[in-house]
């Protein structure tokens, strides 16, 4: 385009210098000023062209930019169909076209490899685990077996156990950062919670835990329903996990929160920074793999909702709200 432009300037000076040479061959001195207004008009007419013709140029590209940006916005890493851009008037944008191609197939081919495998490790570690749990188990029921090897077993089968739960962790970790979830619809946290409750009660109750429940207006999102119903789980099971002796859980609702506070020990700041990490672990709790706030964060990337984790006076508290944007976020 800036070569064109010059081009065009160089063309205009030249003809007026032309024009203006070939008048003065026939004016006399004085009437010069008539040459000079003779060859403006010629050269106002090259401008006004350059300036209609830049312009469309301009529209062309601009078109051709928003039909690459469509199409790249419309790709779904899951879709079979090829990607395809119209063919260009400019070669430079068929180049382009022709390398995102090649980079979305190499993308889709890459992410297709790693869920392959990511399937076929979880399926292939289950087997197994499976196995060693249930001869573990055969061998904790033999009779001649001793105080010692009970103890031993006993290990086995519960780092068994942990290992089978990890296993099922980042299977669910991978299914969602792939957006395998498409039960999309708006989802009310005042069911997910009371469903939740629901299914924690004996729990809750053997653990002596008092439900406080301060219901402003049900919490409504957007987003998948099988991960909402994860997200609580997993908010509401850590609660009980790191509660106190006669402790309480309090599930506070409004339009553009839900917030779930319980009284546990006291965490630095260092601490309360990496909540969040994969297999980071705050207590000895043995049920604990560090990570269950890591899926709660995941989700909520995933589903444009904002995490906050508080802790003052050794009350934690977690809230979980709308980002504005919330009701334009990607569908799984």
């Amino acid at each position: 385009m800036k070569k064109n432009g010059l081009f065009y300037i160089c063309l205009s000076a030249i003809v007026i210098l032309v024009i203006c040479f070939i008048i003065s061959l026939f004016f006399s001195p004085e009437q010069y000023w008539k040459a000079f207004l003779l060859a403006l008009f010629p050269a106002a007419i090259v401008a006004v062209s350059f300036r209609l013709f830049t312009n469309y140029r301009i529209k062309l590209i601009y078109n051709q930019l928003l039909q690459i940006f469509k199409t790249l916005e419309e790709f779904d890493v899951d879709e079979p169909s090829k990607v395809s851009f119209e063919e260009s008037p400019f070669p430079i944008f068929n180049e382009l076209n022709a390398y995102l191609v090649g980079l979305i197939d190499r993308v889709r081919k890459n992410y297709k490899s790693n869920k392959q495998f990511t399937e076929n490790a979880s399926h292939e570690l289950q087997t197994p685990l499976a196995v060693i749990k249930g001869h573990i188990e055969i061998l904790l029921q033999s009779p001649n077996i001793g105080e010692k090897e009970i103890e031993s077993l006993g290990i086995l089968l519960q780092n068994t156990n942990r290992l089978s739960k990890i296993n099922t962790a980042l299977i669910l970790l991978s299914k969602i950062e792939h957006r395998q979830f498409g039960d999309f619809e708006k989802v009310s946290f005042l069911e997910i919670a009371e469903e939740a409750l629901l299914n924690f009660h004996d729990l809750i109750s053997s653990q002596s835990i008092e439900i406080k429940k301060e219901v402003e207006t049900d919490f409504e999102v957007e987003m998948s329903k099988t991960l909402s119903e994860i997200l609580f789980n997993n908010l509401l099971q850590n609660a009980i996990r790191y509660n106190t002796e006669n402790g309480f859980i309090k599930i506070k609702l409004k339009k553009e929160s839900v917030v779930i506070e319980n009284p546990s020990k006291e965490l630095d700041i260092e601490n309360a920074k990496v909540l969040f990490r994969r297999f980071h672990r705050i207590s000895e709790v043995e049920e604990s793999l560090g990570l269950g706030l890591s899926i709660v964060q995941r989700i909520c990337e995933e589903s444009n909702l904002d995490i906050e984790y508080k802790i003052e006076n050794n009350l934690h508290s977690i809230q979980i709200k709308k980002l504005k944007n919330n009701l334009d976020a990607n569908h799984f």
